[in-house]
Order: structure tokens, then C-alpha cells, then sequence
């Protein structure tokens, strides 16, 4: 089962595009943006850690963010 509801992503993906979403489409980008939020989670809180945090910030998710992008 999907972390993301399908309805979100459908409307995610509508919102791009005048376009019809399938079910599979839905359940992709659903996989697709949980393997990404889980590397993303892994680097923040890892990032964290080496400044001595208990507590992953916003600042940690941007930071992991754009090392991830690169």
C-alpha cells in the first residue's frame, strides 16, 4: 500500500496537465516520491546528527534536499 494517497497524486499530476490519470501512473509517481522522501529523510537526519542535533530541522531537509538534487 502506497504512503501517498492516490488521489493526491492524481490531482498532483492533473494539476501539471489538462490529463486523464491512471490508476498505475498514480501508484508510480505514489513509489517514485516514497523512495525519494526516504533518501531525503536519511540525508537530513544524517546531517543532523553531524551538528550534534537530536532534531531534524527545516533547514536540515533543505540542506539534504539540495545535496540530493546535485
Amino acid at each position: 500500500m502506497p504512503e501517498f494517497p492516490l488521489a493526491v497524486m492524481d490531482r498532483l499530476i492533473r494539476k501539471v496537465g489538462k490529463v486523464r490519470v491512471s490508476r498505475g501512473a498514480a501508484l508510480e509517481l505514489s513509489a517514485v516520491l516514497e523512495a525519494y522522501a526516504t533518501d531525503l529523510a536519511k540525508e537530513a537526519i544524517r546531517l543532523a546528527e553531524h551538528r550534534g542535533a537530536k532534531t531534524v530541522t527545516d533547514i536540515d531537509i533543505r540542506a539534504a534536499a539540495s545535496r540530493i538534487r546535485a
